[in-house]
């Protein structure tokens, strides 16, 4: 938008490098123009060209008067409704954690409406997931769950542990 106005109203790069107060011999507005680049103008940049293209249009007697949105694209858009896609994750694409969770919250495993070891635990979901995992594994997983109420353990004396 900045060149098609820039070249309608007759300014050349090296006019509008003064007006940005931009150095003669940079290229800032050759990569912003070439749309190669990631270089960009900023707010205070397209209010002095507004200012700028604004006085030259009143000079040429075409009376137009711009601004900052001038140069951004519409912000209308179509508001349409788009139907969710739920992609179900296997636990054989996760670790001990999201197998954890997804066996136990997510798809509300009946495994875990009873006591069991954590040795039992791991094995279960290792079993689910395809994997050889042990207790260790899922030590700190577990005491994860337990501080975020998704499992509970029956006592300090038992390490047992279940859905609440």
């Amino acid at each position: 938008m900045i060149r098609l106005l820039r070249t309608y109203l007759g300014f050349s790069t090296r006019d509008i490098q003064k007006i940005l107060e931009l150095e003669v011999d940079g290229n800032l507005l050759g990569a912003i123009e070439s749309g190669k680049n990631t270089a960009k103008y900023h707010d205070q940049h397209l209010n002095k060209l507004a200012r700028a293209f604004t006085a030259k249009s009143f000079e040429l007697g075409y009376n137009i008067t711009y601004t900052v949105g001038d140069f951004y694209p519409p912000a209308s858009f179509k508001e349409e409704m788009v139907k969710k896609i739920i992609i179900k994750i296997e636990p054989t694409e996760l670790g001990p954690t999201g197998t954890l969770h997804l066996l136990l919250a997510e798809n509300n495993d009946p495994f875990f409406d009873e006591w069991h070891t954590s040795k039992e635990i791991a094995h279960y979901c290792g079993a689910q997931a395809g994997k050889n995992w042990e207790a260790k594994d899922f030590t700190a997983v577990i005491d994860n769950a337990i501080k975020k109420d998704t499992l509970i353990r029956k006592s300090e004396d038992e390490a047992l542990f279940k859905r609440p």
